[in-house]
Protein backbone atom coordinates (compact mmCIF):
# COMPACT_ATOMS: atom_id res chain seq x y z
CA UNK A 1 0.00 0.00 0.00
CA UNK A 2 1.18 3.16 -1.23
CA UNK A 3 0.61 5.88 1.66
CA UNK A 4 1.23 9.32 1.81
CA UNK A 5 0.91 11.14 5.50
CA UNK A 6 0.13 14.98 5.46
CA UNK A 7 1.05 16.28 8.74
CA UNK A 8 2.53 12.99 11.21
CA UNK A 9 5.20 14.96 12.95
CA UNK A 10 3.97 14.55 16.78
CA UNK A 11 1.99 12.33 18.57
CA UNK A 12 -0.02 9.66 16.76
CA UNK A 13 1.84 10.61 13.65
CA UNK A 14 5.20 9.16 14.63
CA UNK A 15 3.29 6.13 15.73
CA UNK A 16 1.03 5.58 12.77
CA UNK A 17 4.34 5.98 10.51
CA UNK A 18 5.61 2.84 12.47
CA UNK A 19 2.83 0.89 12.47
CA UNK A 20 3.24 1.39 8.68
CA UNK A 21 6.14 0.53 8.00
CA UNK A 22 5.89 -2.26 10.55
CA UNK A 23 3.12 -3.82 8.34
CA UNK A 24 5.56 -2.89 5.07
CA UNK A 25 3.74 -0.61 3.23
CA UNK A 26 5.50 1.82 1.31
CA UNK A 27 5.21 5.71 3.47
CA UNK A 28 5.65 9.33 2.23
CA UNK A 29 5.05 12.10 4.59
CA UNK A 30 4.30 16.06 3.69
CA UNK A 31 4.71 18.36 6.10
CA UNK A 32 6.75 21.74 6.54
CA UNK A 33 9.66 20.00 8.40
CA UNK A 34 9.44 22.34 11.14
CA UNK A 35 9.17 19.72 14.03
CA UNK A 36 10.79 16.78 12.58
CA UNK A 37 12.39 16.16 8.98
CA UNK A 38 14.49 13.56 9.29
CA UNK A 39 12.56 10.22 9.25
CA UNK A 40 13.98 6.41 9.16
CA UNK A 41 15.09 5.77 5.45
CA UNK A 42 12.18 3.60 4.77
CA UNK A 43 10.25 7.22 4.60
CA UNK A 44 9.69 9.74 2.19
CA UNK A 45 9.61 13.27 3.21
CA UNK A 46 8.28 16.07 1.01
CA UNK A 47 8.61 19.42 2.31
CA UNK A 48 5.59 21.98 1.54
CA UNK A 49 2.95 24.07 3.13
CA UNK A 50 -0.19 22.13 2.41
CA UNK A 51 -2.03 26.00 2.42
CA UNK A 52 0.57 26.56 -0.64
CA UNK A 53 -0.69 23.47 -2.24
CA UNK A 54 1.20 20.08 -3.24
CA UNK A 55 2.64 19.46 -6.13
CA UNK A 56 3.46 15.86 -6.19
CA UNK A 57 2.92 14.72 -9.21
CA UNK A 58 2.36 10.95 -8.28
CA UNK A 59 -0.84 9.01 -7.22
CA UNK A 60 -1.24 7.48 -3.93
CA UNK A 61 -3.29 4.05 -3.23
CA UNK A 62 -4.42 6.42 0.82
CA UNK A 63 -3.54 9.86 1.76
CA UNK A 64 -4.35 10.22 5.47
CA UNK A 65 -4.65 13.36 6.41
CA UNK A 66 -3.50 14.04 10.16
CA UNK A 67 -3.74 18.46 10.14
CA UNK A 68 -7.03 19.48 8.15
CA UNK A 69 -9.11 21.91 10.32
CA UNK A 70 -10.76 23.71 8.38
CA UNK A 71 -13.12 22.92 5.29
CA UNK A 72 -10.80 24.87 3.11
CA UNK A 73 -7.59 22.84 3.77
CA UNK A 74 -9.81 19.32 3.19
CA UNK A 75 -11.17 20.65 -0.08
CA UNK A 76 -7.14 21.77 -1.11
CA UNK A 77 -6.14 18.50 -0.18
CA UNK A 78 -8.74 15.66 -1.85
CA UNK A 79 -8.64 18.25 -5.28
CA UNK A 80 -4.86 18.41 -4.98
CA UNK A 81 -3.80 15.16 -4.67
CA UNK A 82 -4.06 11.85 -6.93
CA UNK A 83 -5.33 9.04 -4.60
CA UNK A 84 -7.73 5.76 -4.32
CA UNK A 85 -8.84 6.60 -0.73
CA UNK A 86 -8.52 9.28 1.42
CA UNK A 87 -8.59 9.22 5.58
CA UNK A 88 -9.15 12.17 7.65
CA UNK A 89 -8.40 12.68 11.10
CA UNK A 90 -11.73 13.70 12.77
CA UNK A 91 -12.85 14.04 16.34
CA UNK A 92 -15.88 13.08 18.04
CA UNK A 93 -15.76 16.92 19.06
CA UNK A 94 -17.60 17.25 15.64
CA UNK A 95 -20.74 15.80 16.69
CA UNK A 96 -23.63 18.11 17.76
CA UNK A 97 -24.48 18.57 21.48
CA UNK A 98 -26.95 16.52 22.75
CA UNK A 99 -28.11 14.87 26.30
CA UNK A 100 -28.30 11.63 24.12
CA UNK A 101 -25.57 9.11 24.68
CA UNK A 102 -23.72 7.17 23.57
CA UNK A 103 -22.84 9.01 20.23
CA UNK A 104 -23.05 7.10 17.46
CA UNK A 105 -21.63 7.41 14.04
CA UNK A 106 -25.19 8.36 12.83
CA UNK A 107 -24.91 11.06 15.85
CA UNK A 108 -25.71 14.82 13.80
CA UNK A 109 -22.87 16.90 13.24
CA UNK A 110 -22.99 20.53 13.93
CA UNK A 111 -22.36 23.59 16.48
CA UNK A 112 -20.87 22.22 20.14
CA UNK A 113 -20.14 25.69 22.15
CA UNK A 114 -17.68 23.81 24.41
CA UNK A 115 -15.46 22.94 21.66
CA UNK A 116 -15.66 26.53 19.60
CA UNK A 117 -13.79 27.20 16.13
CA UNK A 118 -12.29 23.73 16.54
CA UNK A 119 -15.51 22.02 16.34
CA UNK A 120 -16.82 24.22 13.80
CA UNK A 121 -14.01 23.91 11.39
CA UNK A 122 -13.60 19.70 11.34
CA UNK A 123 -17.26 20.52 10.90
CA UNK A 124 -16.21 21.78 7.92
CA UNK A 125 -13.74 19.27 6.92
CA UNK A 126 -16.72 16.53 6.98
CA UNK A 127 -18.77 18.66 4.90
CA UNK A 128 -16.18 19.12 1.90
CA UNK A 129 -15.77 15.26 3.03
CA UNK A 130 -19.21 14.41 2.16
CA UNK A 131 -20.17 16.51 -0.50
CA UNK A 132 -16.90 15.52 -2.71
CA UNK A 133 -17.83 11.93 -4.07
CA UNK A 134 -14.34 10.78 -2.61
CA UNK A 135 -13.65 7.29 -1.54
CA UNK A 136 -13.31 8.25 2.23
CA UNK A 137 -12.72 7.50 6.05
CA UNK A 138 -13.18 9.61 9.06
CA UNK A 139 -11.64 8.69 12.10
CA UNK A 140 -13.11 10.33 15.07
CA UNK A 141 -11.09 9.96 18.55
CA UNK A 142 -12.22 11.08 22.06
CA UNK A 143 -9.69 12.50 23.95
CA UNK A 144 -6.64 10.74 23.23
CA UNK A 145 -3.91 9.52 25.64
CA UNK A 146 -0.21 8.66 25.75
CA UNK A 147 3.39 9.82 25.67
CA UNK A 148 3.91 12.35 23.30
CA UNK A 149 0.82 14.80 23.90
CA UNK A 150 1.68 18.11 23.17
CA UNK A 151 -1.72 19.54 25.32
CA UNK A 152 0.28 17.59 28.93
CA UNK A 153 -2.85 16.15 29.40
CA UNK A 154 -1.41 13.27 31.94
CA UNK A 155 1.79 14.82 32.83
CA UNK A 156 -0.37 17.62 34.14
CA UNK A 157 -2.64 15.68 36.73
CA UNK A 158 0.41 13.53 37.69
CA UNK A 159 3.19 16.80 38.01
CA UNK A 160 0.19 17.85 41.01
CA UNK A 161 -0.05 14.63 42.34
CA UNK A 162 3.46 14.24 42.87
CA UNK A 163 4.20 18.12 44.67
CA UNK A 164 0.52 17.44 46.55
CA UNK A 165 -0.92 20.59 44.98
CA UNK A 166 -4.96 20.86 44.52
CA UNK A 167 -6.24 19.67 41.48
CA UNK A 168 -9.08 21.95 40.99
CA UNK A 169 -12.08 20.15 38.60
CA UNK A 170 -14.89 21.98 36.99
CA UNK A 171 -18.18 21.49 38.36
CA UNK A 172 -18.73 18.48 40.69
CA UNK A 173 -16.46 16.46 38.28
CA UNK A 174 -19.12 13.59 37.73
CA UNK A 175 -19.24 13.90 34.33
CA UNK A 176 -19.00 10.70 32.40
CA UNK A 177 -15.78 11.15 29.34
CA UNK A 178 -14.05 8.89 27.72
CA UNK A 179 -10.69 8.30 26.34
CA UNK A 180 -8.64 6.53 23.80
CA UNK A 181 -4.34 6.09 23.61
CA UNK A 182 -2.51 7.44 20.54
CA UNK A 183 -1.03 3.76 19.79
CA UNK A 184 -5.16 2.83 19.49
CA UNK A 185 -6.02 5.65 17.15
CA UNK A 186 -2.72 4.88 14.75
CA UNK A 187 -3.87 1.06 15.06
CA UNK A 188 -7.37 2.37 13.71
CA UNK A 189 -5.68 4.70 10.80
CA UNK A 190 -4.17 1.46 9.61
CA UNK A 191 -6.91 -0.90 9.78
CA UNK A 192 -9.72 1.72 7.87
CA UNK A 193 -6.51 1.99 5.35
CA UNK A 194 -5.85 -1.61 4.87
CA UNK A 195 -9.79 -2.20 4.50
CA UNK A 196 -10.68 1.26 3.05
CA UNK A 197 -13.40 0.90 4.88
CA UNK A 198 -15.83 3.86 4.36
CA UNK A 199 -17.61 6.47 6.26
CA UNK A 200 -17.58 7.57 10.25
CA UNK A 201 -15.84 6.02 12.74
CA UNK A 202 -15.74 6.55 16.52
CA UNK A 203 -12.61 5.98 18.13
CA UNK A 204 -12.92 5.10 22.20
CA UNK A 205 -11.98 2.46 24.46
CA UNK A 206 -14.37 0.16 26.86
CA UNK A 207 -14.36 2.41 29.91
CA UNK A 208 -15.89 6.01 30.46
CA UNK A 209 -15.23 7.43 33.71
CA UNK A 210 -16.09 10.67 35.91
CA UNK A 211 -12.91 13.12 35.93
CA UNK A 212 -13.09 12.53 39.74
CA UNK A 213 -12.67 9.10 39.12
CA UNK A 214 -9.97 9.68 36.46
CA UNK A 215 -7.77 11.72 38.71
CA UNK A 216 -8.45 8.66 42.07
CA UNK A 217 -7.61 6.37 39.19
CA UNK A 218 -4.04 8.26 38.89
CA UNK A 219 -3.34 8.72 41.88
CA UNK A 220 -3.63 5.56 43.13
CA UNK A 221 -0.99 4.49 40.27
CA UNK A 222 1.39 7.28 41.32
CA UNK A 223 0.96 6.01 45.08
CA UNK A 224 -0.23 9.36 45.78
CA UNK A 225 -3.38 10.77 47.14
CA UNK A 226 -4.64 13.61 45.13
CA UNK A 227 -6.38 16.69 46.89
CA UNK A 228 -9.47 17.75 44.17
CA UNK A 229 -11.56 21.37 44.94
CA UNK A 230 -14.13 21.60 43.06
CA UNK A 231 -14.82 25.27 40.43
CA UNK A 232 -18.87 25.83 40.21
CA UNK A 233 -17.90 28.51 37.54
CA UNK A 234 -15.88 26.09 35.10
CA UNK A 235 -18.57 23.84 34.59
CA UNK A 236 -19.48 22.63 30.78
CA UNK A 237 -18.95 25.69 28.62
CA UNK A 238 -17.52 27.84 31.43
CA UNK A 239 -14.26 25.09 31.35
CA UNK A 240 -10.86 26.35 31.58
CA UNK A 241 -8.59 24.36 29.87
CA UNK A 242 -5.67 26.14 32.15
CA UNK A 243 -7.14 25.01 35.18
CA UNK A 244 -7.80 20.99 34.40
CA UNK A 245 -7.63 19.49 31.36
CA UNK A 246 -10.64 18.08 30.69
CA UNK A 247 -14.11 19.46 30.81
CA UNK A 248 -17.08 18.57 33.59
CA UNK A 249 -19.44 17.77 30.15
CA UNK A 250 -21.09 14.07 29.25
CA UNK A 251 -18.45 13.05 26.27
CA UNK A 252 -19.15 9.49 25.36
CA UNK A 253 -19.52 7.39 22.58
CA UNK A 254 -20.21 4.00 21.16
CA UNK A 255 -17.21 2.00 19.68
CA UNK A 256 -18.90 -0.47 17.94
CA UNK A 257 -18.55 0.12 14.75
CA UNK A 258 -15.02 -0.02 14.70
CA UNK A 259 -15.09 -2.95 17.18
CA UNK A 260 -17.02 -4.99 14.39
CA UNK A 261 -13.69 -4.70 12.02
CA UNK A 262 -11.61 -5.97 14.38
CA UNK A 263 -10.31 -2.99 16.63
CA UNK A 264 -9.81 -3.40 20.12
CA UNK A 265 -9.21 -1.60 22.77
CA UNK A 266 -6.81 -1.44 25.51
CA UNK A 267 -8.59 -0.73 28.43
CA UNK A 268 -8.31 2.94 30.44
CA UNK A 269 -6.65 1.34 34.00
CA UNK A 270 -4.29 -1.05 31.31
CA UNK A 271 -3.02 2.34 29.60
CA UNK A 272 -2.45 4.46 32.02
CA UNK A 273 -0.56 2.12 34.24
CA UNK A 274 1.77 1.71 30.89
CA UNK A 275 1.83 5.30 30.21
CA UNK A 276 3.16 6.07 33.98
CA UNK A 277 5.48 3.04 34.16
CA UNK A 278 6.85 3.62 30.65
CA UNK A 279 7.27 7.61 30.61
CA UNK A 280 5.50 9.62 33.88
CA UNK A 281 6.98 7.96 36.41
CA UNK A 282 10.23 9.59 35.32
CA UNK A 283 9.39 12.99 34.51
CA UNK A 284 6.29 13.40 37.19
Amino acid sequence: MDTLIIGGSRFVGPLLLEKLIEKGHRVTVFNRGRIKSDYRKEVEFIKGDRNQGFGIDRRFDVVIDTCAFTGPQTKKAIEGLDFDFFLHFGTAAAYQKTDNFPLTEESSLGPWPLWGQYNEGKVECERVLEESGIKYASLRPVYILGPGDYCGREEFIYSRLRSAIPITLPGDGMANIQFVFAKDVASSFVLLAEKRLEGGFNCANDNPITLRGLVEEMGRISGREPIMEFDPSADGDGFDITQFPFANEEFVCSNKKLKSHGMRFTPLKKGLEEDWEGHYCDIC
